[in-house]
């Protein structure tokens, strides 16, 4: 009896082990390894707050889309942070990147006053054929109460590298959401450059 549950315990863990532990990805590129200070004062303030997404995309499964209403998570991969999160980070530092003289963060203490940004993902999905499709709605609120300096909308896409659905892997997808969050920056960015919008 000894031997047959000694015999069951390392067929189990034998499953267990062959299961690869799953890779966790993030949006955002690592910073760059520039050793400095660089003064930021003076620079108009763009806060940005946490984006806005469905709540069965804010979670820290990878998904893909199969089929019209069915959602797969990934078995070798995961987000680090919740996928808003991740976002939030990613355009940040696109748009820091876009507009060199602009100071975007995350949340803004100082008593100065700042434009807010804020960004509502409608979807953001990967099909089995690759295609990466983002909506989004983005408003810069005007200086009157109620009103927008900017309120626009627009659709992303990028096509992810594969072949097939089972080639799809989990970096590839990654990719593409990251070249599509970089799509949404170049046009918000294009917002942002209108005289209207800059903090005053």
């Amino acid at each position: 009896m000894r031997s047959h549950l000694t015999l069951l315990a390392l067929i189990v863990l034998t499953g267990c082990s062959s299961n690869p532990v799953p890779r966790t990805y993030v949006l955002s590129a690592p910073a760059d390894p520039i050793v400095g200070v660089h003064g930021e004062a003076g620079r108009p303030v763009l806060e940005l707050p946490t984006v806005s997404l469905p709540d069965y995309l804010d979670i820290t499964d990878i998904l893909l889309r199969d089929g019209r209403n069915e959602l797969k998570p990934s078995k070798t991969g995961q987000w680090g942070e919740r996928l808003s999160v991740g976002i939030t980070h990613a355009l940040e530092a696109s748009l820091e990147r876009r507009l060199p003289g602009m100071l975007v963060v995350h949340s803004w203490l100082s008593g100065q006053p700042a434009r807010r940004l804020l960004v509502d993902v409608g979807s953001f999905d990967v099909q089995p054929d690759g295609r990466c499709v983002l909506t989004a709605r983005w408003t810069i609120p005007g200086q009157d109460p109620g009103t927008a300096a900017v309120a626009e909308r627009g659709t992303f896409l990028t096509m992810a590298a594969a072949g097939s659905k089972e080639s799809l892997t989990d970096a590839a997808i990654v990719s593409a959401m990251e070249a599509t969050v970089d799509q949404l920056a170049d046009r918000i960015a294009i917002s942002l450059r209108r005289g209207s919008a800059h903090p005053r």
